[in-house]
């Protein structure tokens, strides 16, 4: 028992020293000195953060002041530059909607009433101009067939009788000439013999030219009889002729019609432009009149782009100036046309002004009804002007951001004019060569609103 105590008190002491060695030498371990901010460890993510945070917003004669140190100027890329005089191509930008060209749209109807009796052309198809498109069987167009056919059929046959009748005599004076010849040939004969008489001889000669003068009138008459019966047939027959080409009939069915001699009541509807048919409003089996659009066939090779004008931009806008078109389709696409309607009065309702313009439609990727936007370029100025991304909005405020040194920049109201494609121009606020920050300016816009709030 006494050897077991010894053993347990031989431990603790052994125990307690190693204890003791260890405070020592935790005690003797250097202090950080007093009063010393140690500084935490920053990823390389969060430098610019840290940097930001530094931003510091102040007033300074109604005024707004941003302080930026060095290294949020670098995070943030601040680059300037100074306003200048330049001379621009200033512009008027505003939306609108493409439409078709309403000179080149076409809608097709039927010259006749009738009923479709075959469908030749389909929306979406390309047609060239004297295309057939339909056809129809009118009963107008028989009735002007049969018409015609009888109008003829009577002039043929009064020709014909008038000829046999011609003919007839002229067969009859052609065996009395020849009998006169003879005749007056052995008067002739004779007369040499010193058998027949001058007078016989007179009278021979008389009656050989009076049947030769009534063969040439014969055959005179049957060239007039050819000659009148062609008037005729014209007189009896070229109204009708006329009738069947208002009809829409052809020249070449009546044709076909005259030298076959039937009658066949289809009309045949061509395309009277080439273009693209948009729309199509009959099928087979119905009824047509002359009031009735059938198709419509559109250029779009060419089309309108109808947008309305602001009051504020209506001095500047006037037909004849050129626009640049953009549609969501085409991204970076530009689409070039003129303005050629310019509206006399302002819309009540929108208090805008309606204008219109011509575009080249080029590949035809412009299609009616669509969103566009629209460019008018009014002109050559030369201005006071900055880049658009040094101007921000400050509520209702344009502002931009004049370096003033040392880190500071001044937040300025600016009155704006005119855009131009990347710059616009400034009215006051801004002196010749003063310089504003380009990129970077949304940035110290948004510190700016951050110290509002």
């Amino acid at each position: 028992m006494k050897r077991q105590v010894l053993w347990t008190a031989a431990h603790l002491a052994i125990i307690g020293a190693i204890l003791a060695v260890c405070l020592a030498s935790c005690s003797s371990a250097p202090k950080p000195p007093e009063n010393v901010a140690t500084s935490p460890t920053v990823s390389p993510e969060r430098s610019e953060t840290v940097d930001n945070e530094h931003i510091r917003v102040e007033d300074s004669n109604n005024h707004k002041l941003l302080i930026l140190p060095t290294a949020a100027q670098n995070a943030i890329g601040v680059q300037t530059v100074a306003c200048q005089e330049k001379e621009l191509d200033f512009s008027v930008r505003t939306t609108g909607e493409v439409l078709a060209n309403a000179n080149l749209v076409t809608h097709v109807t039927s010259p006749v009433t009738g009923r479709v009796t075959q469908v030749l052309a389909v929306v979406g198809q390309h047609v060239k101009e004297g295309q057939p498109l339909l056809l129809l069987s009118s009963q107008d167009i028989g009735q002007a067939e049969a018409d015609l056919l009888q109008n003829q059929g009577t002039v043929a046959a009064d020709l014909k009788r008038d000829l046999l009748q011609v003919d007839s005599d002229t067969s009859i004076a052609q065996s009395h000439l020849k009998l006169s010849d003879s005749t007056f040939k052995r008067v002739c004969s004779l007369l040499d013999e010193k058998i027949a008489s001058k007078a016989d001889w007179e009278a021979a000669k008389t009656h050989l030219e009076e049947d030769r003068i009534s063969l040439e009138t014969l055959q005179r008459k049957r060239l007039a009889i050819l000659s009148l019966s062609q008037e005729r047939l014209k007189m009896m027959t070229e109204p009708i002729i006329q009738k069947l080409k208002l009809l829409g009939v052809a020249d070449a069915a009546i044709q076909k019609c005259l030298k076959s001699r039937t009658i066949n009541p289809v009309d045949e509807i061509i395309a009277p432009e080439s273009g693209i048919v948009s729309e199509r409003t009959i099928n087979v089996g119905e009824l047509t009149d002359p009031t009735k659009s059938l198709f419509t066939i559109g250029d779009f090779h060419n089309v309108w782009l109808k947008a309305d004008i602001y009051e504020k931009d209506i001095p500047k806008v006037r037909e004849g100036q050129p626009i640049v078109v953009e549609v969501d389709s085409f991204p970076g696409e530009q689409f070039k046309g003129t303005l050629n309607y310019v509206a006399d009065s302002v819309n009540s309702t929108t208090r805008t002004l309606p204008v219109r313009a011509e575009v080249e439609n080029l590949g035809l990727k412009l299609k009616p009804k669509m969103f566009a936007r629209l460019t008018i370029i009014v002109g050559k100025h030369t201005t006071l002007s900055v880049p658009k991304s040094a101007v921000q909005d400050a509520g209702s405020d344009k502002v931009v951001y004049v370096p003033l040194g040392g880190g500071r920049f001044e937040e300025r109201k600016v009155v704006l004019g005119s855009e131009a494609l990347n710059d616009v121009e400034i009215i006051s606020g801004l002196k010749l060569r003063e310089p504003v920050v380009t990129k970077g300016s949304f940035e110290l816009e948004s510190e700016s609103l951050k110290a509002s709030d």
